[in-house]
């Protein structure tokens, strides 16, 4: 079959937390794609002050950057990997050096942990994780801190309008089903395909018969799923019959809403990673685009893998 194969992987090291977990599984995904990988480091700008007066600000970033390489390197000498890891220091903020290093290195995959739960709420994803999942042209691969070695449940966030002449976005879909497919593969993961949908004429009960309106919602139900299953039927063609029969992906139609339901079945059925896209391809309604996708992570407490359609520009780009 075909897989989804990275080539040049991008994995983002902070120092302040324990990514032993985090590490291994980038450097097992960069030997069994036979990627590239390059470690990144990123070291906000200092308050230079009193260090000016005795030395330039070249000798400053100078030994920031010798500092910093150090520490990188110490930490990739800890594990064992076939393949030399190049190692990149940036100074500056954090979300715009991960994107232009994104760019500048050509990279199809950017890994990191997530930082989130700070304040009240706890979330998972920290502002430069959200400002990745909204601006880097590549996926986003943010894992949990206390990532597992492997995942027992990967769940693929779908989205369609069958009314639309087009029917699926099937580049974008393609995109979630392959890199879940590929994850679940070499995870021996189980897959869960999910879409949520809900009635357009729910807004409307009132000044329709209810038996029409029920008539109506089912209906509408049926249509959805016959989309559902026409994703399954490509996927196995995307990916072969073998892999598919292994798979043997679980289909979840939800009536209601995303940003609630998709949450709940990832807690429900205790997944390990959501694949979804963060950013929609213009003119098809309803599909997860912004608002939506941040209710959505904020609400999850996996890791995820986020998808940018075809023709996707970074604003920093």
């Amino acid at each position: 079959m075909a897989m989804k194969r990275f080539k040049n992987i991008l994995y983002v090291a902070e120092f302040a937390v324990d990514q032993s977990l985090a590490i291994a599984r980038v450097i097992a995904l960069a030997e069994n794609n036979q990627a590239r990988l390059t470690f990144l480091h990123v070291v906000e700008q200092p308050r230079l002050g009193a260090l000016l007066d005795l030395f330039t600000p070249e000798q400053i970033d100078m030994q920031l950057r010798e500092q910093e390489r150090h520490k990188l390197e110490a930490l990739v000498l800890g594990y064992s990997s076939v393949n030399p890891v190049d190692l990149q220091i940036r100074i500056g903020s954090p979300f715009i050096e991960i994107v232009r290093q994104t760019l500048d290195g050509d990279h199809d995959l950017v890994i990191k942990l997530a930082r989130g739960g700070q304040g009240i709420q706890g979330h998972l994803f920290g502002s430069t994780d959200m400002h990745l999942l909204r601006k880097c042209p590549r996926p986003v691969w943010l894992m949990r801190p206390a990532e597992k070695a492997n995942y027992a449940k990967i769940m693929a966030a779908v989205d369609f309008d069958p009314w639309s002449p087009d029917g699926a976005d099937d580049s974008l879909n393609r995109r979630i089903l392959e890199l879940a497919s590929s994850v679940a593969l070499s995870d021996f993961a189980e897959l869960h395909l999910v879409h949520v949908w809900d009635s357009m004429l729910s807004a409307w009960a009132g000044e329709i018969p209810y038996k029409t309106v029920e008539t109506q919602i089912e209906a509408e139900r049926a249509r959805y799923q016959s989309g559902l299953d026409d994703l399954a039927v490509k996927l196995r063609h995307w990916i072969g019959d073998e892999a598919y029969n292994y798979l043997s992906p679980r289909l979840h139609l939800i009536r209601g809403s995303a940003r609630d339901d998709i949450p709940a079945l990832a807690a429900r059925l205790d997944v390990n990673l959501l694949v979804m896209g963060t950013v929609a391809r213009t003119g098809i309604k309803g599909l997860i685009i912004g608002n939506t996708a941040e209710v959505i992570l904020n609400g999850i407490l996996c890791s995820v893998l986020a998808v940018k359609p075809d023709g996707f520009v970074s604003p920093l780009a």
